[in-house]
């Protein structure tokens, strides 16, 4: 039988608990977190403030400990670490119908759960979830892991890869052209995964060879693979880096992308002539990645990039969305090197709408789609409809930015 719960999410008794800002607010991190981490053909979905119904077709029962990093991501973020006040989260399992009841009901019921004081209202298992631990409400001292269909014990789902792909958009054609490589940071927020820190050797490798064993079964699309620049201009690493490209089959050069992560406003000419010599014979494209939108284009040698993105920083939107408009202001100078613009970590659906506005070639990170299992190409998308999301039919769904969630 498939598993279908309801999560309830309770953010303490102070006033304003239960506001349509504070619902909001749950709203985007919570759905943040479950379309980062309940990946296909788990399925989850905001059915009431403060409430998300989650289904698990390869499970019998849910693991509730699953859960427990987004009451520490919730709790930190609506109360900071020392804050006053105290998120809870109530997973019940039962039929679908007890689940949308559960949904639905109201608050007083939540917290006479959360008090201990079941009177057998919701006939199913319920499960309390708090950043410092998980416990069984109902049965009291019940089991709190998950159970897969095809056994007694385990997780409801396998291990994450490593490795996901980040869709780069194309707005010219509103399609999706290729994707760019990314290390999972599984013990991070899931908006962080892409900017996760520090990067390094390990992290380059990883992508590297995310890339080279998908380059068969994956023929078409461009594989963008990061490289760190503060690594790759270190001696010994660009030697074990030489090595690990040498493994990329030369007849699929034309496909392949690196991306320099971290690029210094002004990088010198000399560390810019050894990452093109590095990367050129394997590479037909290279990205330079900068956080300062006053990126000395000016000085950058001829041929020295196909394309400079911003990497966008940062939590405070204003901030962000003006470091776009002053980066895509300088178009023309990138247009007179015959150089690419892209921007990357798009958070929302206001600055991908800055950036179709300003018209920048090339959008990627969570406003653009998923964190992908596997890279996708060639795919027409309207720009209302993202982010693009894995539905595993090949299909979109419609953005639950674009219906105000992150506004």
């Amino acid at each position: 039988m498939t598993a279908i719960a309801c999560l309830r999410i309770a953010v303490g008794d102070h006033p304003g608990a239960e506001s349509d800002r504070m619902a909001a607010i749950v709203a985007k991190v919570a759905g943040a977190y479950l379309e980062s981490t309940w990946m296909w053909p788990r399925r989850s979905g905001l059915v009431a403030p403060f409430s998300f119904v989650l289904v698990d077709p390869r499970a019998r029962r849910l693991d509730a400990r699953e859960l427990q990093a987004l009451a520490r991501d919730l709790q930190g973020k609506l109360f900071g670490v020392q804050g006053e006040g105290e998120v809870s989260l109530l997973l019940f399992e039962g039929d679908q119908a007890e689940v949308m009841r559960f949904a639905g009901s109201h608050r007083a019921q939540l917290q006479a759960l959360l008090d201990g004081e079941d009177d057998g209202g919701f006939p199913g298992r319920i499960c309390k979830i708090t950043p410092d631990g998980v416990e069984s409400l109902a049965p009291p001292g019940g089991p709190v892991d998950g159970e897969a269909l095809d056994g007694p014990h385990g997780a409801s789902t396998p291990r994450k890869p490593r490795t996901g792909w980040w869709g780069i958009y194309y707005l010219a054609k509103e399609a999706f052209v290729g994707a760019g490589a990314a290390v999972r940071a599984s013990d991070k927020s899931p908006l962080a995964e892409h900017a996760a820190k520090p990067y390094g050797l390990e992290h380059d490798l990883l992508c590297l060879e995310a890339a080279r064993d998908l380059l068969e079964s994956c023929p078409q699309g461009y594989l963008f693979m990061p490289f760190d620049f503060s690594t790759i201009v270190r001696p010994s690493a660009r030697a074990t880096i030489k090595e690990a490209l040498n493994t990329l089959p030369s007849s699929q050069r034309a496909r392949l992308a690196a991306t320099i992560l971290n690029v210094p406003r002004e990088p010198s000419h000399g560390a810019l002539a050894q990452i093109n010599s590095l990367m050129r014979p394997h590479v037909a494209f290279l990205d330079l990645h900068v956080s300062d939108p006053a990126f000395r284009i000016d000085i950058l040698p001829a041929g020295a990039a196909t394309s400079v993105t911003l990497t966008l920083e940062g939590e405070d939107e204003l901030g962000r969305l003006a470091t776009i408009r002053r980066f895509l202001a300088q178009q023309p100078a990138y247009k007179a090197k015959r150089v690419w613009v892209g921007v990357t970590d798009l958070m929302s659906a206001r600055e991908v709408d800055v950036c179709r506005l300003q018209n920048a070639p090339f959008l990627s990170g969570p406003a653009v789609s998923d964190l992908l299992s596997l890279p996708v190409h060639d795919l027409a998308c309207a720009p209302d409809h993202l982010p693009y999301r894995e539905s595993g039919v090949g299909g979109f769904e419609l953005s639950e930015a674009r219906l105000g969630l992150a506004s």
